[in-house]
């Protein structure tokens, strides 16, 4: 017999409270802000000497609360490719890290 006969998800309910929820949003900023701390301890520096400027952006998706951490300056992209900046800053928090998926099954 299955553990959960009956079980049945309020998707409605659930998707209110991944738009909706203070508490949410605050444990994904908090996530956010530790990896962007994580990146900046890394000390990397652009070539004018300036560490490299990590942000944490508020970036909510149409169906809930999201934070996206980025590098806006030019040299983010080859930092990133170079030294994983953003990768290991988010694997040290104990995220799991993967590329875009640029194989669609259409």
């Amino acid at each position: 017999m299955r553990a959960f006969f009956g079980f049945r998800v309020d998707k409605e309910s659930m998707g209110e409270f991944l738009r909706t929820s203070p508490e949410l949003a605050a444990h994904i900023q908090a996530a956010a802000e530790q990896i962007a701390t994580g990146a900046r301890s890394q000390g990397h520096r652009v070539t004018s000497g300036e560490l490299l400027p990590i942000e944490v952006l508020e970036d909510p998706g149409p169906d809930r609360v999201g934070f996206t951490v980025a590098v806006k300056h030019p040299a983010g992209m080859g930092m990133e490719a170079k030294h994983g900046v953003l990768t290991r800053a988010a694997e040290a928090v104990g995220l799991d890290v993967h590329g875009i998926d640029t194989h669609h099954d259409t």
